[in-house]
């Protein structure tokens, strides 16, 4: 592939914060917004732009993430939906189709049945909807929240000796080969005195205080109108499998596909991934 590097660019939101983007520069083509994992960043689709260059594809650091700001608020799940609106606002984008991976995903999905209008195709890897609970569950997951809260809080960070550290205790904690690895860690550390530190937020550490029940979940589901590609890793999350036979029915239109490769199987298979990606989307 010839495509040039994606060009590091950011936009400013009504409320000063700062948003940095990965953009391809292939203006007039159809545009293709990308949403990456959690505690990933916009570098997680770097794999994958060269196989899309007959897309228009922007490429967010969500907020704490990345080169993106942080936010003075916690990371609460129905807060992503309004973050992306906000940056949609700013950017001025007409519609566009959604690509988002993992975190991403659900932000994705749920994001296309509040603004169906916004979004002309979907595309889903290793996430198929937003998080849900039984409501019994409540107590326990506000308990757990608080004090994982606290801990966050009270937890200091040492920082790494050098990039082949951090990239190494990032693969103990995830599903994820060590050059993938390499590419987000890059773009997620920063040097102070002489040590290697996360760019991101440590608060993004902390547990979702509330889960959707799954009745919500499909109500989102339901509204999203544009149709929809999941694609999940043969050794991605195997609870997706289930949460497919669960979920698909809700969708007025959606197809599966399953391509060699872990839950990031985006950016080590990249190539397949984009086959899926461009044939859904009519590009070739």
């Amino acid at each position: 592939m010839s495509q040039a590097p994606l060009q590091a660019r950011s936009l400013t939101l009504a409320n000063g914060r700062r948003v940095a983007l990965l953009d391809n520069g292939q203006q007039g083509k159809p545009l293709l917004i990308a949403l990456h994992g959690w505690l990933d960043n916009a570098a997680s689709f770097l794999p994958l732009a060269p196989h899309l260059e007959g897309f228009h594809l922007i490429c967010i650091d969500l907020p704490g993430h990345g080169h993106s700001d942080h936010k003075p608020t916690p990371y609460v799940f129905v807060d992503w939906l309004d973050d992306l609106h906000q940056i949609v606002q700013a950017a001025g984008w007409p519609p566009f189709m959604l690509l988002g991976h993992s975190l991403g995903a659900l932000i994705a999905c749920a994001y296309a049945g509040v603004f169906p209008d916004q979004v002309s195709r979907l595309i889903l890897l290793e996430g198929l909807g937003p998080l849900s609970q039984p409501d019994d569950e409540v107590p326990d997951q506000l308990r757990r929240a608080i004090l994982n809260r606290s801990r966050t809080r009270e937890r200091a960070a040492a920082g790494f000796a050098s990039v082949e550290e951090a990239v190494a205790a990032r693969c103990k904690v995830a599903d994820i080969g060590v050059d993938a690895a390499r590419l987000i860690c890059e773009r997620q550390l920063v040097v102070r005195e002489g040590r290697w530190h996360w760019r991101c937020d440590p608060r993004l550490r902390d547990l979702s205080p509330l889960r959707m029940s799954e009745g919500q979940a499909r109500a989102l589901i339901r509204a999203i109108r544009s149709p929809v590609l999941f694609i999940r890793g043969e050794q991605g999350f195997a609870a997706l499998q289930t949460q497919w036979q669960q979920r698909a029915g809700a969708f007025r239109q959606i197809e599966m596909a399953v391509v060699a490769g872990n839950h990031h199987f985006h950016m080590d298979n990249s190539a397949q991934t984009a086959v899926c990606i461009e044939s859904f989307c009519q590009i070739r």
